[in-house]
């Protein structure tokens, strides 16, 4: 096996240029795509039916909060968007929404959505805060113009009523009720996404995995020189042979890894959270499950220059649903989030962006990197197979 191995490192030298420009390709795209997605603001789509003042007060105070898109629109384009997943949520202002808060009534509002996610439920709180509000106010501007006009009865009690829901409304901004003073504690703990940690984890992920899928793909280049006939002739066992060509192809993946890790931390200041450990465990598993990947495509493929054609198109689709390229909570397809389990790299993500962006400890690593260990293995049990048989 250690000749196998030497054979290996020494093609390493011809290949060098390919490990630096994944590398810098990582980096390069985690700073683009980490700036782009730290300023993703949700879009929540108002289906506005009553078109009254008060619905048109709802929605004002609604595009007072700066971390949503709100856009207006009909009932039509909103349910479309929604069922095709292009938008969130809706929220639908009934016909009626102004009888409702004068009159002190319940108040029904719809919300259009396909599945529940933070988004839905930070929307929810926010807007019963706001009706809740509206209705107060209300209230208090009623009695306001109605002591006014008992007492000068030829007031206009309308404009009254409004001009005292307005200051009402306006004292909101200056004079809460309840002040709440909040310490917050230096935990090193991220709250909420983190887009320059969710691209740095995806990037490392992706650009490594060129790396080692074309690293195992070296037994391509022995086939098509007629190397790996002489090798299985050999005295050399195939054990060996696969061994050593996996042994090379892992370590080489790994030392990519660890390079975009250190360059995370020390370069563009990743923080990779409490258990450096879990981080380690989950990237050795992921190594291994796609150097078994690569070389159940070895036993499939003929040639390095269809692994060069078809690679890419494995390795980037697979990334895509496995949430590589941006976080799954933005998907609402549940055809694509199904597959999207079936790929390492979701697990991966999983389990490295658990510990490093929501402050979890070595258990977030367990079951990922028990996924990702079953995946390879059926991956590698594969790939032995399809070339042993071609060998025989």
């Amino acid at each position: 096996m250690l000749s196998v191995i030497k054979l290996r490192l020494l093609r390493l030298r011809d290949e060098w240029m390919i490990f630096l420009f994944m590398t810098a390709m990582a980096l390069g795209f985690t700073a683009i795509f980490g700036a782009s997605f730290t300023t993703y603001k949700p879009t929540v789509y108002i289906v506005d039916e009553d078109k009254s003042y008060y619905s048109q007060a709802l929605i004002s105070e609604l595009n007072t909060y700066k971390d949503f898109k709100f856009k207006e629109t009909d009932m039509k384009a909103a349910e479309k968007d929604i069922e095709e997943g292009n938008v969130s949520m809706g929220l639908l202002i009934k016909k009626g929404f102004q009888r409702d808060v004068e009159e002190g009534l319940s108040i029904s509002l719809g919300i259009m959505k396909i599945k529940d996610d933070t988004v839905i439920l930070t929307i929810q709180e926010i807007v019963s805060s706001i009706t809740m509000k509206m209705a107060g106010a209300n209230r208090i501007a009623d009695v306001t113009a109605a002591f006014i006009q008992s007492a000068k009865p030829d007031t206009d009690f309308e404009k009254i009523k409004s001009s005292s829901y307005d200051n009402v409304m306006d004292s909101w901004k200056y004079k809460n009720p309840i002040s709440v003073e909040a310490t917050v504690a230096e935990t090193g703990i991220r709250a909420g996404y983190d887009g320059l940690m969710h691209s740095m984890i995806g990037f490392t992920l992706f650009f490594s995995m060129y790396t080692m899928v074309f690293g195992i793909g070296t037994i391509l280049y022995d086939k098509q020189h007629k190397t790996w006939e002489r090798m299985l002739i050999s005295p050399v066992s195939r054990t060996e042979i696969l061994g050593g060509s996996m042994i090379v192809a892992y370590i080489t993946g790994a030392v990519q890894m660890g390079v975009l890790i250190l360059s995370g931390k020390y370069l563009i200041g990743i923080d990779w959270g409490n258990s450096m450990a879990g981080v380690l465990l989950v990237s050795g598993a992921f190594i291994f499950a796609v150097t078994s990947l690569g070389l159940m495509m070895t036993g499939f493929i003929k040639t390095q220059a269809q692994l060069g054609s078809i690679a890419p198109i494995v390795l980037t689709s697979t990334s895509m649903l496995g949430g590589c390229m941006w976080p799954l909570e933005i998907v609402n397809n549940k055809a694509l989030l199904l597959l999207a389990e079936l790929t390492p790299q979701k697990w991966a993500m999983q389990g490295i962006e658990s510990i490093a962006s929501s402050g979890m400890g070595f258990e977030a690593a367990i079951l990922p990197s028990m996924v990702l260990t079953v995946m390879g293995i059926t991956f590698f049990t594969i790939g032995a197979f399809s070339l042993n048989k071609q060998s025989i």
